[in-house]
């Protein structure tokens, strides 16, 4: 018998999810399979395909909202541009499209400030899902949504939610769960979850989740992963930045690794990260996964003309935002 805990970390999706995927996890040994966000490219039907080739996964799935998925694209640029006034009027109805993803998902879970305890003959632990469609840094992304569905109505209030989940846990070992990082692991552009898209650079992890996990480890918890994503692993202006990095005897994991399916040599692989967990802590390996054909199905090759008119536009909108602010062009 496996002495660890093993659990799946699929990076930003944006539809590159196929059949080979989902056999493939359909038949892994995985205890939890944790999608870390952005299903969606630039339509809420894109995200609602996606959502609804994860539920076969049934309930060992958990799919944090990113900050593409549940919205409209003129919403996300609205917040893009911070544009608040804009974004809540064009986010009506993100409350029913979120809604939607629930129920495409079906057994799987759609996640925010919720728990998932797992049980194991090699141990128990809790997993906590942090704040839904971040955008990383100090702002907060769809604010009236997650004041109505949530009653988070600022950084504050979120970090004290997150902390009320700790502090409610049966158990001694944690791992966060979020589509973006957590603040304090570096300000430079290649950090796991560095700036990129500005000259000054900066930290674009989220301040909340930074609280949560020192107040975790104050009050005698084992945090012993954290796993997100949204800043992509190739960084603007060239190089990589780390998807993975130990601090404080915490396993941090960025599974952004975007396109997610991608060609190595002749051989087309999917990209996710298993994470195994034992007594001593955590260790994370990246898995490329190799389709039996050697051929791709992925759902964004090509798609459809309004998706990739829609994404077209939005990049083109994003490059020309404010760079000052802290209003992130990533993920």
């Amino acid at each position: 018998m496996a002495e660890t805990i093993d659990i799946a970390v699929v990076g930003d999706v944006h539809l590159q999810w196929d059949a080979e995927d989902i056999a493939y996890f359909r038949a892994a040994s995985y205890e939890l399979i944790l999608f870390v966000g952005d299903l969606a490219g630039y339509t809420h039907a894109g995200g609602l395909g996606v959502a609804r080739s994860i539920a076969p996964l049934g309930r060992r799935a958990l799919v944090m909202p990113g900050n593409h998925d549940g919205i409209h694209v003129g919403q996300l640029m609205a917040e893009v541009m911070r544009r608040p006034r804009l974004g809540d009027l064009l986010g009506a109805g993100q409350e029913r499209r979120c809604a939607e993803l629930a129920t495409a998902l079906d057994e799987a879970t759609l996640c925010g400030y919720d728990v998932r305890d797992v049980v194991t003959p090699r141990g128990a632990l809790r997993v906590i899902a942090g704040r839904p469609h971040s955008m990383g840094g100090s702002y907060i992304a769809y604010a009236r949504y997650l004041a109505r569905r949530f009653g988070v109505g600022s950084i504050d209030d979120s970090a004290r939610r997150l902390q009320a989940l700790v502090d409610a846990s049966p158990h001694q070992r944690l791992v966060f769960f979020a589509h973006a990082g957590p603040a304090g692991l570096g300000g430079g552009r290649a950090d796991i979850w560095g700036c990129d898209f500005r000259p000054e650079e900066g930290d674009w992890g989220d301040e909340d989740l930074r609280r949560a996990i020192a107040h975790a480890r104050a009050a005698g918890k084992r945090v012993v992963a954290v796993v997100a994503g949204h800043m992509h692993h190739a960084v603007k202006g060239g190089g990589r930045r780390p998807w993975r990095v130990v601090r404080d005897g915490i396993l941090y994991v960025n599974a952004a690794r975007v396109p997610r399916i991608f060609h190595r040599g002749s051989t087309v692989v999917r990209h996710h990260v298993a994470v195994q967990i034992a007594a001593d802590g955590a260790t994370a390996t990246e898995m490329l996964v190799p389709g039996a054909d050697g051929r791709s199905t992925r759902r964004g090759d090509g798609g459809p003309a309004a998706e990739r008119m829609i994404g077209t536009l939005a990049r083109w909108l994003i490059r020309r935002a404010p760079r000052t602010g802290g209003v992130s062009r990533r993920g």
